[in-house]
């Protein structure tokens, strides 16, 4: 009887531990992403298309002045993944924007690697200092 005391004494003490080594608080919650800023975003994109380039603009739609780059991404219609004008596109980068001046909402590129004849397709990623990142729509402009 002595022998099964002692088990229990020690399964009880190890169970003990156990509890007593899983409880406490390990760290303090940390939010993954700041709900209550919202993330920034570009509207108004244009591109315009003359003898020798591709003039692109838009405004910055960011009230808490958050945003850290812009990426330009284009795509070119009827390059070898651009195949259709309706199928999904693969954009490459062709710059980026740092933004330096907070209050600054009017922006431009110029592409200036176009072809005549050929058709391209510019988007926009606005990141912010966390890079969260959002996307612009699309806009097409042909090359005279």
């Amino acid at each position: 009887m002595k022998k099964g005391s002692v088990k229990n004494k020690i399964l009880w003490g190890m169970a003990l531990v156990i509890l007593l080594a899983g409880c406490g608080l390990k760290a303090n919650p940390v939010p993954l992403v700041t709900a209550a800023l919202p993330v920034p975003f570009a509207e108004k994109l244009t591109a315009k298309a003359d003898e020798n380039a591709v003039v692109l603009t838009w405004t910055l739609n960011d009230s808490a002045g958050r945003t850290r780059y812009i990426d330009i991404g284009r795509s070119r219609l009827g390059s070898t993944e651009n195949v259709c004008k309706d199928c999904p596109r693969t954009f490459e980068n062709i710059g980026q924007l740092r933004v330096d001046d907070r209050k600054k909402t009017e922006y431009s590129f110029t592409d200036i690697l176009t072809e005549k004849g050929q058709t391209y397709s510019y988007r926009l990623k606005v990141c912010d200092e966390a890079d969260i990142c959002s996307e612009s729509q699309m806009v097409e402009a042909r090359m005279k």
